[in-house]
């Protein structure tokens, strides 16, 4: 009897462990990004080209930046990157393989470098978007997100900016996000073009002064707004920027932005321009 309710009690057990080795099996399976063999910099290059508006390239950029993390798994550059391309990949397709995929890849670039705050800001960035679209509290990535914006004052203000501009006024949280923002316009040289235009976002300038604009006119200021969208138009690549043409009627737009931010009623706030549809994050790296 004893034999028996053994052979039970072990029979019992291996079901358990074979369902449960089952269920891990299928969650590696749902969460894995098949790997290609490349290094970082290759990799690198390829999400660089599907920022630029490469669409077709995703997957093989996404293959080979969870290539370029097998070969370097202490790399934090390379984890960054592999982080950044799933958060694209959610931003554009909101799947929540892609938000796993991003949080550990985000996390574990912070943990191995916890030196470079850009990643901390990255990270808080997508906690934050994360969290804003399964509709959770948001207190508390909220304030992780303004807390790394003052240690990345050189760009985290801008994702800040970007995810908060839409609170309440009354928070206090738009009008804080202001300064910060308007501080790291000059590159150093006198203008606020050349360290934000590279071959990874060749239209950061144009994005930057947007920016400003939108969160001027959410404070009220419609002029200063317009003054900040005018220099989007000024900068040295502003003549290829994709979307020009798109952001003249959005500019001609503001007075009636101006009245909906403005008038108390929370259910007709406006967006901003980087943030509407595809151009959030192409407003800024799309050739």
């Amino acid at each position: 009897m004893r034999r028996r309710w053994l052979r039970r009690g072990l029979w019992a057990l291996g079901v358990i462990v074979g369902l449960s080795g089952c269920v891990v099996l299928a969650g590696w399976w749902w969460l894995r990004v098949p790997s290609l063999d490349v290094d970082f910099p290759t990799a690198r290059e390829r999400f660089t080209r599907v920022l630029n508006g490469e669409d077709a390239l995703e997957a093989e950029a996404l293959s080979s930046l969870a290539g370029a993390v097998e070969r370097e798994p202490e790399n934090a550059t390379a984890h960054l990157w592999y982080g950044l391309a799933n958060l694209h990949g959610f931003l554009r397709h909101r799947e929540r393989p892609y938000a796993i995929r991003a949080t550990i890849a985000l996390e574990r670039a912070v943990k191995l470098d916890p030196e470079d705050k850009s990643a901390e800001g990255w990270r808080a960035f997508f906690a934050y978007k994360a969290a804003e679209s399964r509709e959770q509290d948001l207190d508390e990535p909220r304030h992780a997100l303004l807390a790394a914006a003052d240690a990345d004052p050189r760009f985290t203000p801008f994702l800040a900016a970007v995810s908060l501009a839409k609170l309440p006024l009354s928070s206090g949280h738009p009008a804080r996000l202001l300064p910060p923002l308007e501080a790291i316009e000059d590159c150093g040289d006198g203008t606020s073009h050349r360290c934000r235009t590279s071959a990874l976002f060749p239209h950061g300038a144009e994005g930057y002064h947007v920016t400003v604009g939108d969160l001027r006119l959410r404070l009220g200021d419609l002029s200063g707004a317009r003054r900040a969208w005018q220099r989007a138009l000024e900068m040295e690549s502003a003549a290829t920027w994709p979307y020009r043409d798109e952001f003249r009627a959005w500019a001609d737009g503001a007075e009636d932005r101006h009245r909906r931010w403005t008038d108390g009623d929370g259910a007709n706030d406006p967006t901003v321009f980087f943030a509407h549809g595809e151009r959030a994050c192409a407003m800024c790296h799309r050739r």
